[in-house]
């Protein structure tokens, strides 16, 4: 598998949300749910983190549209398909709808590979980022499935120790709880949140809705 998996379901923001354009990228696990060292394996695994549906909401209700990027490299070491992971995120979706009727995901999209595959799309390399950005910035259309080479376009290059790039918006972020997401946010010039596992994104929701807020800072290590 060369690409990734995307679940591309855009929708028109809440009513009256302010119209900046901005995009707020969201890791999974420890941000929107409590993680696992062995995965989050079956949809009833999966259990949300306290107030994330209503922060997801309150991000669209702000003009945010709203993109998951998640690693899951279980799918490249066989312990599970793209298939089991729609279940998952189609159930996420479900959950998060039934607490808040705004709290609507306009993307999903995975990167099934492990380290060693040195792809262009797992944090904290950011093409699932970049693709994101294009997908929704574009408003082009990708079914639900495995989308293949979808990178090739991207360079892929990053130079951690030279400047920050410029985002596309301004007031795009990623939000995070480990280092990947914040290196991954920051080759794409993102502001950057790094959130606490237990609590996840509700523990930074006020700063990140602050659009003067310019996030946490990024040292990347030799």
């Amino acid at each position: 598998m060369r690409g990734f998996v995307v679940q591309h379901t855009p929708a028109p923001l809440p009513v009256n949300a302010p119209s900046h354009g901005g995009i707020a990228f969201l890791d999974r696990d420890g941000v929107l749910n409590i993680g696992s060292p062995n995965y989050i394996n079956a949809a009833n695994e999966f259990v949300a983190l306290r107030n994330a549906a209503t922060s997801v909401g309150e991000l669209r209700r702000a003009g945010f549209r709203v993109c998951v990027v998640t690693n899951q490299s279980a799918i490249l070491r066989g312990l599970w398909d793209s298939h089991r992971l729609h279940e998952i995120h189609n159930h996420m979706r479900e959950e998060f709808l039934a607490i808040d009727e705004d709290a609507h995901f306009d993307a999903i999209l995975a990167c099934p590979h492990r380290h060693r595959d040195r792809c262009k799309c797992r944090k904290p390399m950011p093409g699932m980022l970049r693709f994101g950005d294009r997908m929704l910035r574009q408003s082009t259309a990708y079914p639900v499935g495995e989308s293949e080479g979808m990178l090739e376009q991207d360079d892929g290059v990053v130079d951690w120790w030279g400047e920050k790039p410029l985002p596309n918006n301004p007031v795009d972020c990623m939000v995070g709880d480990r280092k990947s997401d914040m290196g991954a946010g920051w080759a794409s010039g993102l502001r950057l949140f790094q959130v606490p596992d237990d609590v996840g994104l509700a523990s930074h929701l006020t700063r990140i809705l602050d659009l003067s807020d310019a996030g946490d800072s990024f040292n990347p290590v030799r």
